[in-house]
């Protein structure tokens, strides 16, 4: 059995409680989710960098990193950067654009680092793959006391026609969302009873796009592409499509995908 300041005791089947879509889909789909997703607006990376606190001499935890979308924008801090992240082919995207960022594989509801590791912690575009309790019960065993807790999403602008079109293609493909949408995310962080009050702040978000990168959007997506081949290439037509036949995007070589970027964030108790 490992001592309590062995990584290894804390990374029991890294990857057990992925679901076949994360797993699948997001190995898969890689390199597109590299290429195809958007970055963060700098004000809401500014602000995750001032409530963690984040400068030389401090350290944070950067759960399922992905790709490194999220923890390039914190490398700057000067703070140490840790990314956990369960699928390989996400880490190996990860290494080859951040070589000295240390990159672990490990869930979040398993973490492989000690008790009281890391003065903050973030989760973007990831914390609705997760178990809630066991995430949270986790972060809060990592954290130092009074260490922060930030979570992150870029959410679609569905009041935008095409963009809920795009969305609803996404979705008719694979026959639902393979995880619970539209959580309370104050309610999920109260009540697990080891954190202050969630704090949440809205910023808007545009993305640069062609229509070939967002066919490649819709690809990056898990449960897109994780359906079987005919499937998968059956959704991806529709998306491409989609851009040739919608009037605000037909004949344009590029255009904007509006995002709304939620950023919440918390003090662990």
């Amino acid at each position: 059995m490992g001592s309590a300041d062995d990584p290894a005791r804390f990374a029991a089947e890294p990857g057990a409680r992925l679901s076949r879509a994360a797993a699948v889909g997001f190995e898969r789909g890689a390199q597109d989710y590299e290429q195809a997703r958007p970055s963060y607006p700098a004000d809401a990376v500014a602000l995750v960098v001032e409530v963690l606190g984040l400068r030389p001499g401090r350290s944070v935890l950067d759960l399922a990193a992905g790709t490194g979308k999220f923890t390039r924008l914190l490398v700057p801090s000067g703070a140490d950067v840790v990314a956990v992240e369960p699928v390989a082919a996400m880490r190996a995207q990860l290494h080859e654009s951040l070589p000295d960022v240390t990159v672990v594989d490990g869930v979040a509801e398993a973490i492989p680092r000690p008790d009281a590791s890391f003065d903050g912690a973030i989760a973007a575009q990831a914390f609705h793959w997760f178990d809630p309790p066991a995430a949270l019960a986790e972060i809060h065993r990592v954290l130092r006391p009074g260490g922060g807790l930030a979570l992150v999403w870029n959410v679609r602008d569905m009041s935008v026609d095409w963009v809920r079109r795009f969305e609803d293609v996404l979705v008719a493909a694979a026959g639902q969302k393979p995880y619970q949408p539209d959580w309370d995310w104050s309610a999920v962080v109260a009540a697990s009873g080891r954190f202050r009050p969630l704090h949440h702040r809205r910023f808007a978000y545009r993305q640069d796009v062609t229509p070939g990168l967002l066919v490649q959007r819709a690809a990056s997506t898990s449960y897109v592409s994780a359906l079987d081949d005919e499937s998968r290439q059956a959704c991806l037509d529709e998306v491409a499509e989609l851009t040739r036949t919608h009037p605000d995007l037909a004949g344009r070589d590029h255009f904007t995908f509006p995002y709304e970027t939620d950023v919440f964030w918390c003090e662990r108790i």
